[in-house]
């Protein structure tokens, strides 16, 4: 958060961690050092890829955004969801390659013949050669999606080397760099460019201020007991309603202290909480749990639901909440809806039928598939959503329903308005118990997010 001191305003700095082995942990935090104005610099030095999910668990409570040496210390970062901070690596181009070609050409006085590559694409070679202009020789790549070891990339080249396909290996690998060269083998090292250093840094600051940015926004909560009227006339007592609604204030003060918020208590059931994005982002764990519905559940005998609202102004977060509160509802009781500034829904929270999709678009493919459908925008935008979270994007009319919040009867209705339009093939049946068994439809999805022009 920005303070004002007299005249002058101070930012809060922003902690990256740099993590990767030594060289390159050095020569990114030389360049880094350049940005102290906005940056502090948390150097991490492993001697294996693999310790960087440790070293994530360890240090994220400090870190504001991580940036990595490379592809491996990244994936195994991203792959261990031990942190929802932003996750970076450098990149090595075509700028890299030239130093590792110039080191052997003009250095070594060697000549390009027989090389094994690795990390790099087959074409990022090809053209990096043609821009020189070299001819292209004979060479090995081992590119790479996922996790790979140092050990498997020095066992690579070491045996392209031995058995005399190669004469020259060039790496991204600190590791196997060493050891290659232990075993005699003619290694040249891939280096992160500075300029490759900077426009990371800069897409990195830049995401971390707009997180910062998103973080101060207003959120408002509208939360409503389900049913009121019915809750009334149901109730012994005006005094028995009132004690239930003082029971449920005071877990509500609870969670907006929690919060760092306000309550106002509106009457009829129905309460406003005020506080800001960053703090629900942070316990509601990206907007995947609600840890207030559980504690209600327990406490309580009645069925209360939630909108939580987000923007720029008080005025449009209290409009979102209130299309949030107005979603939960839809989709039944006792449940939990968010609605971000960009008009997109997400929820329910705390739900095995949790989505995010959009509730407005100008998109005109999607409208006409609406009107073909014969449903709204917003049940289009859910539905695709929905059908995304299905193996092979198989799905049946009662899984359907319950994430649409619609009748298995409504749902057999879109399935087959899916068929009949060619955006759904029959996939077979499956045995549900008593009863008919239940039939199955495979999605096209491709057709349906990118439906054909009329």
């Amino acid at each position: 958060m920005n303070k004002l001191v007299g005249k002058v305003k101070i930012v809060k700095k922003i902690n990256l961690a740099i993590v990767g082995p030594s060289d390159s942990v050095a020569l990114i935090s030389e360049t880094v050092s350049e940005r102290s104005d906005v940056v502090d610099i948390l150097p991490v030095v492993y001697q294996d890829a693999s310790e960087v999910p440790d070293i994530i668990t360890k240090m994220d409570n400090r870190i504001d955004a991580w940036l990595f040496s490379g592809k491996v210390p990244y994936m195994y970062a991203k792959n261990s969801q031990r942190t929802i901070k932003p996750l970076y690596y450098l990149p090595h181009t075509g700028s890299s390659l030239y130093r590792a070609l110039l080191q052997i050409l003009h250095i070594e006085n060697l000549k390009i013949n027989r090389i094994s590559f690795d990390t790099f694409y087959r074409k990022e070679i090809e053209e990096s050669f043609g821009d020189i202009p070299i001819p292209v020789p004979p060479f090995y790549v081992k590119d790479y999606d996922n996790i790979i070891s140092a050990n498997e990339i020095t066992q690579y080249h070491y045996h392209l080397w031995q058995k005399g396909e190669t004469n020259i290996a060039v790496t991204c690998f600190l590791s196997s760099y060493q050891e290659l060269k232990k075993l005699g083998v003619p290694t040249f090292r891939i280096w992160p460019t500075r300029d490759s250093i900077r426009t990371t840094l800069a897409i990195a600051i830049s995401k971390v201020e707009a997180i910062r940015s998103k973080g101060s926004q207003i959120a408002i909560h509208h939360i409503a007991i389900d049913n009121y009227e019915t809750f009334i006339s149901e109730s012994s007592s005006s005094y028995g309603v009132k004690r239930i609604e003082l029971q449920l204030y005071e877990i509500l003060i609870h969670y907006t202290e929690m919060l760092r918020g306000s309550i106002l208590m509106q009457g009829d059931g129905h309460y406003i909480i005020y506080s800001t994005r960053g703090i629900i982002e942070s316990l509601t764990k990206e907007f995947t749990i609600m840890p207030l519905l559980e504690e209600i559940t327990y406490k309580m005998n009645i069925n209360v639901s939630g909108g939580i609202g987000f923007g720029p102004t008080a005025y449009a977060a209290d409009e979102n909440a209130r299309i949030a509160l107005g979603l939960a509802r839809q989709a039944g009781s006792s449940k939990w809806m968010v609605v971000l500034d960009d008009k997109s829904a997400i929820g329910p929270l705390s739900s095995n039928t949790h989505l995010q999709y959009a509730i407005r678009s100008d998109d005109l493919a999607m409208q006409n598939l609406a009107d073909k459908l014969n449903i709204r925008m917003t049940t289009v935008f859910k539905m695709i959503a929905a059908f995304k979270q299905f193996d092979n994007a198989i799905v049946n009319a009662d899984d359907l329903a319950l994430y649409l919040s619609i009748t298995p009867r409504s749902a057999r209705r879109l399935l087959s308005n899916l068929l009949n339009n060619g955006l759904a093939v029959n996939s077979g049946e499956e045995g549900a118990g008593k009863g008919r068994p239940r039939k199955l439809y495979r999605i096209l999805l491709d057709k349906i997010v990118a439906p054909p022009k009329e």
